[in-house]
């Protein structure tokens, strides 16, 4: 008898292979891309791509015949390849091979402000992984390039520049760069921007300019005192009624320090904190001085035979109390049940006892029904009644007398 045995069919028909991305293709946008590809009588294909950051990375898996697809991230510039395998042979049956040369954002955030001679510049890192570095250059300034690890931190980069103008406006440009994957550089677009230098952030030489002289220039043999004596203005005085010449007012005292604005509401609602927690702690205090002061009551009172506590201890648990309640409430029950035809069996007994017939009589008594009446007793004793009521009647003649009495 044959038996089919199933193996991996090799993938060599016209309409198996890699259809995206084609063979060849320059990648120069986007941060991912899909592969595509499809394969007939194969017992499990699978869809593999290959590139630089990702490694080797497994997209999907076929059974048979079909379509494959898969997406992946480019983030750094290079060669990839797509490549079709089976999955129980290893054998590769078809691959694409293609470029991504994809140049970097332009960088954001930047700005410029002048400090003394120098232009401090910021920007915002990228977010590409393979980035170099950044050239900067502009008009007023010096140019200047570097790699990400000599300008930036985290994810802010800065720097300063040389200023090479005294005064005037002055601009820089940012550009972000990094690797082509064949071996080159490739660069963003340019980030511009601009500050003003003063006039005396930065003067030649050193030098100050020098004051014009002539008769414009005032001079300082009687400068204007307008409260002196000789002043040809006349200010009102200041000083108040009654006091003596030469009186001057206190110097102000400046506080050295200013005060400060307090959030009162703040400031009661952590009050009010604190006051609630006080009262749970003091409260929780309370419930367990209770607990153990009730304890130590307790402990006191079971030394005594007769104290509540003793009697708590010896009648046991809640629920036994209750059963032993209710035993005693049964028998106090059957004892008042049973009481009254007691004393009825005891007379009737008596009574048989006195008529009991002499030595050679023959004479029968029968049993008196009241008797017979008297010597009922309930079937079950301290129990409740299930309906069933047993009455003993007790013949004369196997009446004994009573212990410790003699007949007449």
């Amino acid at each position: 008898m044959g038996v089919p045995v199933l193996a991996a069919v090799p993938a060599q028909a016209a309409s198996t292979g890699v259809t995206a991305p084609a063979n060849g293709t320059v990648v120069t946008s986007g941060s991912q891309l899909t592969a595509r590809a499809r394969f007939d009588l194969a017992l499990t294909m699978q869809l593999w791509v290959k590139g630089p950051g990702i490694g080797d990375r497994f997209l999907q898996e076929r059974f048979l015949t079909g379509s494959l697809s898969g997406t992946f991230p480019i983030r750094r510039n290079g060669s990839y390849t797509v490549y079709l395998r089976g999955k129980q042979t290893g054998r590769v049956y078809d691959d694409s091979t293609f470029q991504v040369r994809i140049a970097p954002a332009a960088p954001t955030g930047v700005a410029a402000r002048v400090s003394g001679s120098k232009l401090v510049v910021k920007w915002n890192r990228g977010v590409e992984d393979d980035l170099s570095g950044y050239a900067l250059s502009g008009s007023g300034v010096e140019s200047a390039s570097g790699s990400v690890g000599s300008l930036c931190s985290g994810t802010s980069c800065s720097t300063s520049l040389s200023i090479t103008r005294s005064s005037g406006p002055v601009s820089v440009g940012v550009r972000a760069q990094r690797p082509s994957g064949s071996g080159g550089s490739l660069s963003s677009g340019t980030v511009t921007a601009s500050a003003t230098v003063a006039g005396s952030a930065a003067l030649p030489g050193g030098a100050a300019p020098s004051l014009p002289s002539g008769s414009g220039v005032p001079g300082t043999g009687n400068p204007l005192t307008p409260f002196n004596n000789e002043s040809p203005v006349t200010l009102p005085s200041v000083q108040p009624d009654g006091a003596t010449p030469g009186f001057a007012y206190p110097a102000p005292q400046i506080a050295a320090d200013s005060p400060t604005a307090q959030n009162v509401a703040a400031t009661d609602r952590l009050q009010w904190g604190k006051s609630v927690g006080i009262a749970l702690v003091l409260l929780i205090a309370a419930a367990h001085l209770g607990t153990w002061t009730r304890r130590l009551r307790v402990a006191q009172a079971g030394m005594s035979k007769n104290g509540m506590a003793a009697r708590i201890a010896r009648s046991g648990t809640g629920r036994k109390r209750v059963s032993q309640a209710r035993r005693h409430i049964a028998r106090a029950e059957a004892r008042a049940k049973t009481a009254p035809v007691m004393s009825v069996a005891e007379k009737a007994k008596e009574g048989a006892e006195e008529s009991v017939p002499a030595a050679g009589d023959a004479k029968a008594v029968d049993p008196s029904p009241s008797v017979a009446k008297a010597t009922r007793r309930p079937a079950s004793l301290g129990k409740r009644s299930s309906g069933v009521n047993v009455r003993i009647a007790r013949s004369p003649s196997i009446t004994r007398p009573k212990h410790g009495r003699r007949r007449k």
